[in-house]
């Protein structure tokens, strides 16, 4: 586990190198003051570029021509960006976000870039802009306005080129905003040599493309691994966030959406992108729900989703500039809904539940990117955008998270396999040696030959069924009575020849059991862990006949674990026997639970599993006989079960080769309760 932490921490500083190289990185420079940025100092290297930073000229509620523009004076006006005119004081108190202005900003190049292409990357700018350079309009997005009704909305990042003709570049920009709660802008300009600009360009998008794919990659997975397996929600959810984070990434940085469909309203688009919030942080609740079920709260979970679907329909029934102003609900019910979250993680981590830990590392720096966010949106820092990053991240190590998982569960599988081949192996080896000890030995005959007689009675009774019906399906096909092409009968033989395989084999193992001819392979293993994995192995199997399996830990919580001296193969297979009685006998809808838990028997500490059912019950006066060889109840026979009943019986003596007790508790028509008792020891001599 530690491992999978460092690996993720890794893939946590990867990223950050990864976005810092996607934004482009300026030189090292002054800011603008007073309207003037002096880069005549610096040369223009090929891939080198520079902010336009610092105090632009501020003209407000006026669209002023270049032609036209005034020189500057001690009264003038100064803002500094990026950042939003509303930071501006202006008699006494902040100017509002509705509005138009004009920005001022004179370049001093050097001399070499004079005549030869230079590149400028606008950012966002809310909400619409035209930018002039030397009095030639060089940009424009939307269309800005005195007035709502007189100007077009739109905003997205551009990248225009032009020639310099001389040292000195006015740089004129008329903005208005009246559709949503930003103005200005929030992000740098940056200007450069053309390839320098295209290259920090293409590196923006480059890395935005590869978010998108490989989200997409990771959704598309995910989503095989639900319509294999319907019943596991998990993938599902999994797979939505990383459709959501995927969308929202198209729709902000380099706004990709737009090389894809330019004709997208720039309404629609803003209301997509507050959506994919929504719809992520929606899937993440399901998605840490669905995995950590014991350790979360359906109510404070539920509460989210009601006030996250609120935000969704806000949303939609309103325009940008009323539901962009609730920004900080949004934002602050994200930041709740991912504490809560890590809360959830913590305490299942607490309850050392698998893969809990790795989980919250990725959680809390997948916080820390949403609050950087927060803060970068509200202008408190300047950062960019970085969230679509960390939710990559957070994505990625839970895509590992889960791969591990999968991969652990096949390894055990083979494992467990290659251990049980072993083991048929040796009990067979065993049986050979035991059958020519008794061959040999020639005591107690008469207790042997009453034995025999009563073993020989119980199994002609147990095998005339099955071979009376395979007679009576031959004979009907050599007399013609049947039709020998019907498949479906040459079925139910071959159905009737693995009934009695199953007999035969279970005496055999009966046999081994009673005669203490099996070698038993004792381990401590810490019991919780032990029987929540054997629930985790058999849970798809029991509901996929619709029946609720549930998992309960009663044991108190203790830092040393609880230590049973058990035969791992051997106490699965009486697990196993009794979880599949439970599903016989239990109705579609019904509910199976293994319990493990602590009891006191005659004065003495004990480790119980216990597999509790709601189904038809066993009638009081059958209840002495259940453990009993061939012993076959009512509810059998009434719902036409073929069972051989030894599989209790069998069971009954690998618990007692563990110095343990075999009970059961039930009442018809209520369901039972099939438990069994082991000594809690430190070691087995």
């Amino acid at each position: 586990m530690k491992k999978i932490i460092y690996l993720f921490f890794l893939i946590f500083f990867c990223l950050g190198g990864l976005s810092g190289c996607g934004g482009g990185t300026a030189a090292e420079q002054g800011k603008a003051a007073e309207g003037v940025l002096q880069l005549h100092n610096h040369d223009f290297e090929e891939e080198q570029v520079y902010t336009l930073d610092g105090e632009w000229e501020f003209y407000w509620k006026q669209f002023i021509e270049p032609s036209s523009f005034p020189a500057a004076s001690s009264s003038s006006v100064y803002v500094n960006t990026p950042g939003s005119w509303d930071e501006k004081i202006a008699a006494g108190k902040p100017l509002p976000n509705e509005g138009y202005a004009t920005y001022h900003l004179q370049l001093l190049l050097p001399e070499t870039i004079k005549e030869s292409v230079a590149g400028l990357y606008i950012p966002e700018v809310a909400t619409a802009y035209t930018l002039w350079a030397d009095e030639k309009i060089i940009a424009e997005n939307g269309s800005p306005g005195t007035a709502r009704e007189v100007m077009e909305p739109d905003h997205h990042p551009r990248v225009v080129y032009f020639e310099p003709e001389e040292e000195a570049v006015d740089l004129v920009l008329h903005v208005s905003e009246y559709h949503q709660r930003k103005s200005g802008w929030w992000d740098s300009f940056y200007i450069g040599s053309a390839d320098g600009i295209q290259k920090m360009r293409d590196k923006n998008v480059a890395a935005e493309v590869f978010l998108v794919v490989s989200l997409l990659v990771m959704a598309l997975y995910h989503i095989g691994i639900f319509l294999l397996r319907p019943k596991e929600r998990s993938p599902l959810y999994f797979s939505g966030i990383c459709l959501a984070v995927a969308m929202r990434t198209l729709f902000l940085g380099e706004v990709l959406i737009q090389r894809f469909f330019p004709a997208v309203p720039w309404e629609l688009g803003l209301k997509i992108e507050y959506w994919s919030a929504c719809a992520a942080i929606t899937f993440f609740l399901l998605f840490i729900h669905a995995q950590y079920k014991e350790d979360s709260d359906r109510r404070i979970r539920n509460g989210f989703l009601f006030l996250f679907a609120m935000i969704f329909l806000f949303i939609l029934v309103t325009p940008a500039r009323v539901y962009t102003e609730g920004m900080l609900v949004l934002q602050g019910s994200s930041v709740l809904a991912i504490s809560y979250l890590i809360y959830v993680l913590i305490t299942a981590m607490r309850n050392q539940r698998r893969g809990a830990r790795a989980h919250v590392a990725a959680m809390t720096i997948l916080l820390a990117f949403v609050v950087n966010d927060v803060l970068h949106y509200n202008h408190v820092v300047n950062t960019g955008e970085t969230v679509s990053i960390g939710m990559f991240f957070y994505l990625f190590a839970q895509s590992f998270i889960l791969s591990n998982v999968f991969t652990k569960a096949l390894n055990d599988s083979e494992q467990l396999s290659e251990r049980l081949e072993k083991v048929n192996q040796t009990l067979e080896e065993k049986v050979k040696k035991r059958t020519k000890k008794l061959s040999e030995a020639n005591k107690d005959l008469e207790q042997s030959y009453k034995a025999r007689r009563e073993l020989m009675s119980n199994i002609s009774h147990e095998l005339n069924t099955p071979l009376t019906s395979i007679q009576g399906y031959m004979k009907g096909m050599l007399d013609g009575v049947v039709d020998r092409n019907q498949t479906k009968y040459f079925q139910l033989v071959y159905d009737k020849t693995l009934f009695l395989k199953q007999i035969i084999d279970d005496l055999r193992e009966l046999a081994k059991l009673e005669s203490d001819g099996i070698q038993y392979h004792f381990t401590e293993k810490d019991i919780r862990e032990f029987t929540h994995e054997l629930y985790l192995v058999y849970k798809e199997e029991i509901e996929r006949k619709y029946i609720t399996f549930r998992f309960e830990d009663r044991l108190p919580v203790s830092d040393a674990g609880y230590a049973v001296s058990v035969d791992p193969i051997r106490i699965e297979q009486v697990v196993s026997n009794l979880l599949f009685n439970a599903k016989k006998f239990t109705e579609a809808g019904g509910n199976i639970t293994l319990v493990v838990e602590e009891k006191d028997d005659s004065g003495k500490s004990w480790i119980s599993i216990a597999v509790q059912d709601d189904g038809a019950g066993i009638k009081e006066e059958e209840l002495p006989n259940v453990f009993e060889r061939f012993f076959k109840g009512n509810a059998v026979k009434e719902k036409a079960e073929e069972g051989v009943g030894l599989g209790l019986a069998i069971s009954t003596e690998i618990v007692r080769a563990h110095e343990g007790k075999m009970r059961v508790n039930s009442t018809e028509g209520e369901g039972s309760t099939f438990y069994f008792l082991l000594p809690r020891t430190d070691s087995r001599p």
